[in-house]
């Protein structure tokens, strides 16, 4: 079965409770993957790609990296296959004014920001992190939308985070499957696979 990048064989779909859903947002506080039709700006990868309402993007997540380095232009900045961009809400201290977004006090760390370079971006696979409460806030919609990663990192999260699936719906490549036989296909799993994931009543 053919994924969202082209790539990806394994796709695996679970309807988690709400109750036990808010176990998922350390998921994105570790990074996973996001496909890309094409190259976007930071602001459009925010709010299109990962849905995130624009007011929220706006004034809700002042740190915003693009491969490490504070993001200043997020409409100019774009992000494409191999890029990483990480968020945050506010920063504490002077270090924190100075890495946020648009920051007055910017001029203090010229070295330290993403500048637009002259490489062509391409449409691919970019990763996204998320941290405090930017993560808890938005890991929902990105986890709707579909997320790549490696199964093995998915199987030790699920381990991490003792999250059991007992109660949730699971389905591989079309099939349902209970979660012992889903713990076993991500054992067996080579590379990465995509992940979607949808909140239930119960």
């Amino acid at each position: 079965m053919q994924g969202i990048n082209g790539r990806i064989t394994n796709q695996l779909f679970l309807a988690v409770p709400k109750i036990s859903v808010s176990a998922w947002h350390g998921l994105l506080r570790r990074g996973v993957g996001v496909f890309l039709d094409k190259a976007v700006s930071v602001r459009d990868f925010m709010t299109d790609v990962l849905g995130m309402d624009p007011n929220y993007a706006t004034n809700s997540v002042p740190g915003l990296f693009l491969n490490s380095a504070p993001v200043d232009d997020w409409r100019e900045e774009r992000v494409g296959d191999g890029d990483e961009v990480g968020m945050s809400g506010t920063m504490p201290g002077l270090c924190g004014i100075a890495l946020r977004r648009s920051s007055p006090i910017r001029a203090f760390r010229p070295d330290l920001v993403s500048h637009h370079d002259k490489d062509e971006r391409k449409g691919g696979v970019a990763k996204v992190k998320m941290f405090n409460f930017v993560a808890q806030d938005c890991f929902p919609a990105v986890l709707r939308n579909g997320v790549i990663v490696p199964a093995k990192s998915l199987l030790e999260y699920l381990d991490d985070a003792d999250i059991a699936l007992d109660g949730c719906q699971c389905s591989w490549n079309g099939s349902v499957v209970d979660s012992v036989r889903l713990r076993e296909l991500l054992s067996d799993a080579e590379g990465e696979i995509e992940l979607k994931m949808a909140e239930v009543d119960v």
